[in-house]
């Protein structure tokens, strides 16, 4: 990462400002997950150029330093590259997210991406076996695709991020899932925690994360261990995910509560602000919408993982272990 993204990620959480956003580009999707029903939403939303690069400005000013680039699925918005761009000229540490990776190996993406500056591309990682890729995500020799777009991105700058989402195919070997990751080249590792959603906007659920709690419960148990042996590169701090499992097996005694909607966003394809992608509340428009509107109340209601995670930096000098665990995480020490 650029030493001016750090400076303003420092900056700005010194002077108790710091945010972080995930702004979704569009909802069309190369990608039909079992998890997911946001590919079938009609009519499909591209975020306008014009637009998009307002919307990053606001979030800069409302003091955003990290932003993730969503979907659906954000290669698939025309003017991905530029709103990568902006979010650089904004000093703002970025990661782009990825479904379908053969889009990763067209028109030179790779290589427009990292002359915009992003710092993580995040590919969707499901599982160890190509075949339950391939039928997870709904796209032939998907695991292919992974290969050459990991090995390309080896090549340049950024860093590749294996996103894995804990579901009934692999929330018993997750060991598994890590060390084929490891093998075809991934830097680190992110684990997404399953969720059903509240909101009409942004749809998650289906059979392929509806599973007992215990067995979340035991995922994150063997992640948290996978953790701690320092085995595999995983990004997600080990005090969030016991605090996951607080939250998963008795909620009253959640130590670190959400602080989404305050410090950490959710801005869709309307450029609505939401507290999260999981909950339908909105804050208002990210265009017209002033700061003093993200100070609600924290929240307890899920265990949505990017919310989650990052919350936990927010709590004070309870954080002072995650900030060192997350900047450890990111090679920061």
């Amino acid at each position: 990462m650029e030493k001016s993204k750090k400076r303003n990620i420092a900056l700005n959480y010194l002077k108790g400002r710091l945010k972080c956003a995930e702004f979704a580009l569009t909802n069309a999707c190369a990608s039909k997950c079992t998890f997911c029903s946001i590919w079938k939403q009609s009519p499909k939303v591209f975020v306008e150029r014009e637009q998009g690069l307002k919307a990053i400005d606001r979030l800069a000013e409302f003091g955003v330093s990290h932003i993730t680039l969503t979907g659906g699925e954000p290669l698939l918005n025309p003017h991905i590259a530029e709103f990568t761009a902006r979010a650089t000229k904004n000093n703002m540490n970025s990661a782009v997210l990825d479904a379908a990776p053969q889009l990763l190996l067209r028109n030179d993406m790779i290589g427009r991406l990292e002359d915009a500056g992003a710092d993580i591309i995040s590919i969707s990682f499901d599982s160890a076996d190509p075949e339950t890729m391939a039928r997870s995500r709904q796209i032939d020799n998907i695991m292919d695709g992974i290969a050459e777009a990991v090995a390309r991105i080896g090549r340049t700058s950024m860093k590749s991020m294996a996103s894995v989402l804990i579901w009934n195919e692999n929330y018993d070997r997750l060991d598994e899932v890590c060390a084929k990751a490891q093998d075809l080249g991934f830097d680190i590792i992110s684990l997404n925690y399953p969720t059903f959603s509240q909101s009409s906007v942004y749809e998650l659920g289906g059979d392929g994360i509806d599973m007992p709690r215990e067995s979340v419960v035991s995922a994150l148990e063997a992640a948290i261990r996978l953790k701690e042996s320092k085995k595999y590169h995983i990004i997600n701090s080990a005090m969030s995910m016991r605090n996951i499992i607080n939250f998963l097996t008795d909620p009253a005694t959640v130590k670190y509560q959400c602080h989404g909607g305050k410090r950490v966003l959710f801005v869709d394809w309307f450029l609505n602000v939401h507290p999260c992608m999981q909950l339908p509340t909105s804050l208002g428009n990210i265009l017209t919408m002033d700061e003093k509107e993200l100070d609600i109340e924290s929240c307890n209601a899920c265990n949505m993982s990017w919310y989650r995670d990052f919350s936990m930096l927010f709590n004070g000098w309870r954080s002072i272990p995650a900030l060192i665990e997350s900047a450890t995480s990111v090679g920061w020490l």
